[in-house]
């Protein structure tokens, strides 16, 4: 949570780690695709899509789990984390970029090692 004062770096870290959280729940099937729109540009959302994994109807969905995560600020208007996430019971590798575009931070890509 981001208080009054925290600053912008405070900011950035809770927009990185709320977006990172999205990305493993939209790779999960958790979370429907679309709702990436909320905090990735386009192409990311397009580049996901073939990622998400299908969840069997009627199975128990195991909500995913980030492990641990790495922040850091290459540039003022670019941010980059990496994170180690469970997913369907398998370890994978995630790392997103975010750039501040028009006013506000957006996931400009995402890499990961989730089939």
């Amino acid at each position: 949570m981001v208080r009054p004062g925290d600053g912008v770096e405070a900011e950035v870290r809770a927009v990185a780690d709320t977006t990172l959280r999205i990305v493993v729940e939209v790779l999960a099937g958790t979370r429907p695709p679309h709702q990436l729109s909320l905090v990735a540009v386009p192409a990311v959302c397009r580049g996901l899509a073939p990622h998400r994994r299908a969840v069997p109807g009627g199975r128990r969905i195991v909500p995913p789990r980030v492990l641990s995560s790495r922040f850091q600020r290459p540039s003022p208007t670019v941010a980059e984390t990496s994170a180690v996430v469970v997913v369907a019971g398998r370890v994978h590798a995630v790392a997103l970029r975010l750039q501040h575009l028009r006013g506000r931070w957006r996931c400009t890509a995402v890499e990961t090692t989730a089939p």
